[in-house]
């Protein structure tokens, strides 16, 4: 994941500069054809998925703003030294226009830059080799050994991350209000609390997390908000070389709330709904060892056909997908568990 610190060059799409476009942070994959060393240069080649907002701001009526992903190609050169890596890349979009509201009723085609060059900085870090000398030693599998037959790899489990939700449906508008982009998704902070069972490879626990979505268009706005308790169990299913990803069903409870605005003034009343809803929840940890007191993990969701409903006396489709790339997970009963084991193994 890339995130831009500035953007240099032109941001106007008119001459008349009521129309902008920036763009945001990007999810990309590189592929190296050799392997990277220091003090020499290498070519990669990749895809990119990169996060674009255009606006348009109009005297009278006001401004609309609207987010969306586009997808581009991307080739550059790579430059390594001391654990620094200096990157130079051009992205090309293949699909470079946009169709955008630029009244409440009309669209019009923009034509955004087709290709984007940057440069960045990455520092390499690499907290798993201090696991490498116990486990060639045997002491790892030792202490896992000591621990395993009383359940003390057992734990209590606790969570934090920031996450992102996105709409896979989204509230649709009609009238006065097509013009309202629709909800695209939020990011927020995910908090849990579980339990582990290490030797069953079992995880069971509650998350919760809440948002707001805004969407705005020429003095309208439509907002969404939303609260989610879920109880959630998986199973981790493999080890790769401490990749161990895993799978599993999510129960959420939720509490949504809908609300329009006109030039910040509430129409009508906040509808409100409850809903129970079923998903699946997949992932995988970075597990060093095996008796690590804490891992990064990754969690997505996915909760189909979620219903709520609308300020426009409808029920509205919001499926969501959720995700979280680093979520910092740590067994307090493990943790102190290893620590006792350590200290016995050392003075054996």
């Amino acid at each position: 994941m890339n995130i831009p610190l500035a953007n240099i060059g032109e941001t106007r799409l008119t001459q008349e500069g009521e129309v902008w476009f920036s763009s945001g942070a990007d999810l990309s994959m590189r592929y190296y054809p050799w392997r990277l060393l220091d003090g020499k240069i290498y070519p990669f080649v990749g895809v990119s998925f990169n996060t674009m907002k255009l606006l348009l701001e109009d005297a009278q009526l006001g401004e609309r703003a609207e987010g969306f992903i586009a997808t581009s190609a991307l080739a550059g050169l790579s430059y390594s030294f001391k654990g620094w890596r200096i990157n130079a890349e051009w992205m090309f979009l293949p699909k470079n226009d946009i169709d955008f509201y630029s009244n409440t009723r009309d669209k019009h085609r923009y034509e955004l830059p087709n290709s984007y060059f940057s440069i960045g900085l990455v520092r390499h870090f690499d907290f798993t080799l201090g696991e490498e000398g116990p486990k060639r030693s045997g002491k790892t599998k030792a202490l896992e050994e000591m621990l395993l037959g009383d359940g003390k790899l057992n734990s209590i489990s606790v969570g934090f991350a920031p996450n992102g939700a996105h709409f896979l449906k989204s509230p649709s508008f009609s009238g006065d209000l097509r013009s309202l982009p629709n909800h695209k998704g939020s990011f927020n902070f995910e908090y849990s609390i579980g339990y582990l069972l290490h030797k069953q490879k079992l995880h069971f626990g509650l998350t919760y997390r809440t948002y707001s979505s805004n969407s705005i268009s020429y003095g309208w706005e439509h907002v969404v908000r939303r609260q989610a308790l879920s109880m959630e169990g998986f199973k981790f299913v493999a080890n790769y070389h401490g990749f161990v990803p895993f799978v599993g069903l999510s129960l959420s409870a939720e509490r949504w709330a809908t609300g329009l605005f006109e030039r910040d003034i509430q129409q009508d009343e906040t509808v409100r709904s409850s809903i129970f809803s079923p998903g699946i929840i997949f992932g995988w940890d970075i597990q060093p060892s095996s008796v690590d007191s804490w891992v990064l993990r990754t969690n997505l969701r996915y909760y189909p056909n979620q219903k709520i409903n609308d300020i426009q006396g409808k029920s509205s489709r919001v499926d969501q997908f959720e995700f979280n790339f680093i979520q910092f997970v740590f067994y307090p009963n493990r943790w102190w568990n290893v620590r006792q084991a350590k200290r016995s193994y050392e003075h054996g």
